[in-house]
């Protein structure tokens, strides 16, 4: 589609908008009649790119207020989402309000339009009081777009769209009817339940009334979820929408903390309405659509703003369905992960997740590997974001970016080549076979396992060691990587390979592995590990009797042996010890990660 010429009254105010703001960026992208394809007459992406349409700008009724147009798609770079890692996390964010508010699913096209709604919020609030500023009394030229732009919407959107066009004249300190309806429309009516005659359990052949009864009491949890989830989602759109304006006021600076509890208000109405079959009307303003790449990944779920507790609003019931009380909800479980990240790298996706989950069970190291004076190779410099590490933060740089220090913006931090002398290694190895069985947890719902051996995998790698992964299932059922690596993203797929098969373990590959290998020294430090939740005794020789002595001369070659088990009969006990292994035994598989965080502290010792 052809560009047109950025000239004339459109050039100036493009250059009004950047003044107001006090940025300067490269010109904006005229397209006359893209808006149609997108969906809004102006748009912008990362890297920092804005696009307007001009025609349809003016079919809106927007012409005359083209500084408020581009200052809006300005300010979305300037202040809200600021930059594509702030983006990502508030869309995060976002997700996890839809799965508390209920949601069965986390659809890409509500995330993005809770995210375009709160952005929009904070960027034409404040494009409202810098305009204000510079021209005095006055209604802002935001102010008067917005009234051409939300015209035809007036009387046609939800409650969601009350209550956000009304929070914008709380905003602007416009009277009540002004850009909405005075009063709010009615809910959404719920959907009815279907009742179902039930026939009694006397009249149900015999061999099928424990199955029938289960299923009964299943479907009465359901519904009881449900009435609960209603009861505590009420929505009061008067009240939301002064607590709305509110937080637009009180997380200006911070759009990341601000979408929690911007979904919390705002996601329930969402999920109502969609149960209700209804539309919102409006397009959206963003168009970066391309998936999160790994780096990106873990640095977004690094943040520790995604795990704060969800809060509770006023007005709304603060006991909630089960899930929210005991404590679910609070952050993205890896399956509604992987929803949300639909478009990444699945195995990426996985990695970032429980290394997420890991990191705060990976403890301070009591041996350290030898300090090797290494000059630095410094990089470029990049933006520091929120939630990055504070002692990364380069301060001259910073300054040198501008007179206000604003967080994602101006703030930096010192790169370093990919070719910087690594810290010199220690001499510790980590073999860790997993049990990848059918009857072991699927990594893609959550596995305290896998969880479990990321924190014991990053434990050994914080401390300069290296990781070897074994997943293993039925008889040639074996995946990982060949050798020791400090690649901890490496790792940890290795770790989420997951089979479903039977649990055979693989004698053949622990004898190949040891061939060669003598004693374990005080300076060579050798670890196997075993994480299962199956009596292991395959490991001792049941099923492959030529093999039956292996465990016991590999245990001669390390430094410790340790099975990590959830294995209530106990009967591989004396097969372990005997041939040298210790057992940790596990009362269920969630106590798995604390069992294994103990453990590192012992094996780094």
């Amino acid at each position: 589609m052809k560009t047109a010429a950025l000239e004339g009254d459109i050039r100036r105010a493009w250059e009004s908008a950047q003044e107001l703001w006090g940025v300067h960026m490269h010109d904006a992208e005229l397209r006359p009649g893209a808006g149609k394809t997108h969906g809004a007459p102006a748009w912008f992406r990362f890297p920092p790119a804005i696009v307007v349409d001009p025609r349809m700008v003016a079919e809106l009724g927007g012409a005359d207020e083209m500084e408020s147009v581009f200052a809006h798609e300005l300010g979305h770079h300037a202040l809200a989402p600021g930059t594509r890692l702030d983006s990502l996390k508030i869309r995060h964010q976002l997700a996890r309000t839809l799965v508390a508010a209920g949601a069965t699913s986390v659809r890409d096209d509500d995330v993005a339009m809770l995210s375009n709604l709160w952005t929009d919020l904070l960027v034409n609030a404040q494009v409202g009081l810098l305009q204000r500023r510079r021209d005095g009394p006055g209604e802002p030229g935001i102010v008067r777009l917005s009234r051409s732009l939300y015209r035809a919407s007036r009387d046609t959107g939800g409650r969601l769209w009350w209550v956000y066009l009304r929070t914008y004249e709380l905003l602007w300190d416009l009277p009540p009817g002004t850009l909405c309806a005075v009063q709010p429309p009615a809910a959404p009516p719920p959907r009815a339940a279907t009742a179902t005659a039930e026939r009694p359990l006397d009249r149900i052949p015999e061999r099928h009334r424990e199955a029938e009864q289960k299923l009964r009491d299943a479907r009465a949890e359901a519904e009881r979820v449900a009435r609960e989830l209603a009861e505590a989602t009420i929505t009061r759109p008067g009240l939301d929408a002064d607590l709305l304006a509110g937080l637009v006021r009180t997380f200006a600076g911070d759009a990341v903390s601000g979408a929690l509890r911007f979904g919390v208000l705002i996601a329930p109405y969402l999920v109502a309405e969609r149960a209700a079959g209804a539309s919102m009307p409006g397009g959206e303003c963003a168009a970066d659509d391309a998936p999160p790449g790994a780096a990106e990944l873990g640095r977004v779920l690094a943040d520790p703003r995604l795990r704060e507790p969800i809060p509770v609003p006023e007005g709304r019931s603060s006991a909630g369905p089960r899930s929210a009380r005991t404590g679910a909800g609070q952050a993205l479980g890896v399956a509604r992960t992987l929803e949300l990240y639909e478009g990444a790298d699945q195995d990426a996706v996985i990695a970032a997740w429980y290394r997420s989950e890991a990191a705060r069970w990976v403890r301070p190291l009591t041996q350290r590997a030898p300090s090797t004076p290494a000059e630095e190779l410094p990089g470029p410099v990049e933006t520091w974001e929120t939630g990055d590490d504070l002692a990364e933060l380069d301060w001259p740089a910073t300054l040198r970016a501008g007179g206000a220090v604003v967080p994602g913006i101006t703030t930096r931090r010192r790169s370093y080549l990919a070719d910087d002398p690594l810290p010199r290694e220690t001499s510790i190895t980590l073999d860790l076979y997993i049990d990848s069985s059918g009857s072991m947890p699927n990594p893609r719902v959550g596995s305290p396992a896998v969880l479990a051996g990321t924190i014991l995998a990053l434990s050994i790698l914080r401390g300069g060691g290296r990781v070897r992964v074994a997943s293993f299932s039925g008889p040639g059922q074996v995946g990982g990587s060949e050798g020791f690596t400090r690649d901890a993203g490496q790792v940890v797929r290795d770790l989420a390979l997951f089979f479903a098969g039977g649990t055979t373990f693989p004698l053949d590959l622990l004898e190949r592995r040891a061939e060669g290998l003598g004693r374990a020294t005080a300076e060579e430090r050798r670890h196997l590990v075993v994480l299962s939740d199956d009596g292991l005794v395959s490991m001792f020789g049941a099923g492959d009797p030529d093999r039956a002595d292996v465990a016991a001369r590999v245990r001669a070659t390390l430094s410790t042996g340790t099975l990590v088990l959830l294995d209530r009969s106990r009967r591989v006990e004396p097969l372990a010890t005997a041939a040298g292994y210790e057992i940790l035994y596990l009362e269920t598989m969630d106590d798995a990660p604390r069992a294994c965080a103990d453990l590192a502290e012992v094996l780094n010792g």
